[in-house]
């Protein structure tokens, strides 16, 4: 008996073809099989997805380990798994823009924005007193102002949330490859690593998002501890870090993360300025 898809010769009774491993299908095609093979591929226990999804959620570096290490078929390739991710991230946020903006808007408390406002003072070389109800009104009106610049960046980040995701994971895998060692895992060992843990964080952000709909807008911004955590725990399992190491590490990726944050913003910014100013191209509206 040859199999249908690569003609390799095999026995009558086996099940799974030896040359290229599909599965012999003997019975006839009906529209209850094709049905219950679309449940099982997209929906059942085995799926790929599903077993990559469920062995991240407590043991994360096993993922990461198993595919470094040459195991292939266990789990869901990491680009895969964080495109899927993406996607799903991306077509739940669009289809609530106005909330994604608002809750991420929300996530600055007004201490935040009187610290700004301090800090733009000082730089004027203004001493007053912030009580006095000039400068409340002021602070006020810059509060709203940063409010509103801060709808348009997250409005555009929401646009081309794909782009701006899929082109950080290259910054998150170079700043892991200087801060959790070049010894143990090469860069594109660190490229596998940081592909499951963003594919993992865009699910679990998203249905945090979800909840927070339903129940209150805190739960979103919960997310970026529960983010900081998952990494944290991920590369602490994967170089056997103590936990005193661990959070040396990861304040020095903190550190270097917002650096390169604050690089970009600017640098954005300009480019932003000049496109709308010298060529008439607005990317925010």
């Amino acid at each position: 008996m040859n199999c249908r898809n690569c003609k390799y010769a095999f026995s009558e009774i086996a099940d799974y073809c030896q040359g290229c491993g599909a599965k012999v299908v003997t019975e006839r095609l009906t529209v209850k099989r094709i049905f219950l093979e679309f449940l099982n591929k997209v929906f059942g226990w085995d799926n790929t997805y599903l077993r990559t999804f469920r062995t991240m959620v407590v043991t994360p570096d096993i993922v990461a380990k198993d595919y470094i290490n040459g195991v292939r078929k266990k789990f869901m390739p990491p680009f895969t798994f964080l495109l899927i991710g993406l996607t799903i991230a991306t077509l739940v946020f669009n289809s609530f823009s106005d909330k994604y903006t608002e809750f991420s808007t929300d996530m600055f408390g007004e201490s935040f924005y009187r610290f700004q406002f301090d800090s733009a003072k000082q730089k004027e070389g203004s001493l007053k007193n912030l009580e006095n109800e000039n400068d409340q009104k002021a602070f006020e009106d810059f509060m709203k102002g940063q409010i509103e610049s801060q709808k348009k960046s997250q409005g555009m980040i929401l646009k081309y949330f794909n782009l701006f995701a899929f082109l950080s994971i290259p910054m998150y895998t170079f700043i892991s490859y200087l801060v959790f060692g070049r010894k143990k895992y090469n860069y594109a060992e660190h490229l596998v690593v940081n592909c499951y843990i963003q594919g993992f964080s865009m699910i679990a952000t998203t249905f945090l998002f979800v909840i927070a709909l339903l129940v209150h807008p805190y739960m979103f911004s919960s997310g970026v501890l529960i983010a900081v955590f998952y990494y944290s725990f991920t590369y602490k399992r994967l170089c056997d870090l103590t936990l005193a190491k661990t959070l040396w590490k990861f304040i020095k990726f903190l550190l270097i993360l917002i650096i390169t944050f604050i690089t970009i913003s600017v640098l954005l910014g300009v480019v932003v300025v000049v496109l709308d100013k010298f060529f008439g191209i607005n990317l925010i509206n």
